[in-house]
């Protein structure tokens, strides 16, 4: 059996999932399983190799899988329904908004929501004295957090620390950078009824170049040497991180946490990861198995905790909302949660516009970019995501 893992930033998920792999093969003696880590990239590329040639590009049993791909690879007829071998999803034990962007009308589901993270605002309230008096108040907006980043950075510049660190970037601007602020400012990929792209509207450009501006300005690095090399800045040399996982030792170091800044329902995005089953496995049963093993309390609440993200089982879900530090902070980020839509055309459409954030970040690492190039990438990314509508 072989399954394949979606890479991370956090190497402690890969430790913890080989430690969990360990203990299911112990307790499942006659399955052999192994697994190898592939990028988003490479993930989407063995995908449609194995739809060019199946023979010679395999599918994996298992395959990790953010949760709004799901739509895409079950229609491609790549992915198995599992709504009845697996007992997290017949009995239907995750939060409604995690539910509502996963099952078919007819209760069918072809991948089993597995653990998500929550895109929030850490501060460190040493670094801010001076700077900001009202941390809940001065940064709830985003015209507040990047003032307060103004104040703070003029003090880092004498100190010994960043005024703004942003763990897991891979050294370009992301789409995952992007959306929190882009829906914030109720922008977004597509129109309310998905009959054509929005790349270019007011509130999803503008939410676009806020972040761009942060890079530009210099307040978060693009391709830095000393983030490959020495990994991303600690908390302690940071006055602000913008991070999707909760923060080791966060208590130690004086750290607080606030919703993502801007976000007018207080809510925020949902980033949830599945486990799917291929529809190519030779064996079924052993991968469905597995599936229903990690989705177990005793075995997907250390598997999250050891990497600093929340379980998508309902029970333990709740627990670990109950138990953690930051818990207030956390059922506001929840009470008003948004996913990525699951439709077939949203994923591609991710893919046009990373390539356009790709090409503004070595512009702007090469000082050579103009909000013109911003309108220029996103124009043509737009008019590629309407083609792509128009075959749907």
């Amino acid at each position: 059996m072989i399954i394949w893992l979606l890479s991370d930033y956090d190497h402690r998920k890969h430790l913890a999932f080989k430690s969990l792999l360990t203990r299911f093969s112990a307790a499942f003696p006659s399955a052999q399983a192994e697994f190898s880590v592939k990028s988003r990239h490479s993930l989407w590329e063995s995908l449609f190799a194995h739809l060019r040639d199946p023979k010679r590009n395999p599918l994996a049993d298992i395959i990790e899988i953010p949760q709004n791909w799901t739509e895409l690879f079950s229609k491609l007829g790549l992915l198995a329904d599992i709504s009845s071998k697996i007992e997290a999803l017949a009995q239907r034990r995750y939060p409604e908004f995690i539910l509502k962007e996963l099952c078919h009308e007819d209760a069918r589901a072809f991948s089993a929501p597995w653990w998500l993270e929550a895109p929030a605002l850490f501060y460190r309230a040493q670094a801010l004295k001076g700077a900001v008096s009202d941390p809940e108040t001065e940064l709830a907006s985003w015209e507040g957090f990047r003032a307060a980043l103004d104040r703070v950075g003029a003090g880092a510049r004498r100190g010994n620390f960043r005024a703004l660190s942003v763990p897991g970037s891979s050294g370009s601007v992301s789409v995952a950078d992007v959306l929190p602020r882009v829906w914030g400012r109720r922008g977004g990929l597509f129109s309310d009824d998905f009959n054509r792209a929005t790349f270019t509207r007011e509130e999803t450009a503008g939410g676009i170049e806020d972040w761009l501006e942060l890079a530009v300005s210099g307040k978060i690095e693009l391709f830095s040497p000393d983030r490959f090399e020495n990994g991303p800045r600690t908390p302690e040399e940071c006055a602000f991180m913008i991070s999707s996982r909760k923060i080791q030792g966060s208590g130690r170091i004086g750290l607080k946490m606030l919703p993502y800044p801007g976000y007018p329902s207080g809510g925020g995005l949902m980033l949830v990861y599945n486990l799917a089953v291929s529809a190519s496995s030779r064996v079924p049963d052993e991968a469905q198995a597995f599936v229903s093993w990690a989705m177990e309390p005793r075995n997907v609440a250390p598997f999250t905790e050891s990497f600093g993200v929340f379980p998508c089982l309902k029970p333990v879900f709740e627990e670990h909302l109950r138990d953690e530090r930051e818990s207030d902070v956390y059922r506001r980020l929840f009470s008003a949660p948004e996913l990525k839509p699951n439709i077939m055309v949203y994923p591609t459409a991710e893919l046009l516009l990373e390539r356009a954030l790709w090409n503004l970040s070595l512009k702007i690492a090469r000082r050579d970019y103009e909000r013109e190039d911003l309108t220029r990438e996103l124009i043509m990314a737009q008019g590629e995501a309407d083609y792509l509508l128009s075959l749907y």
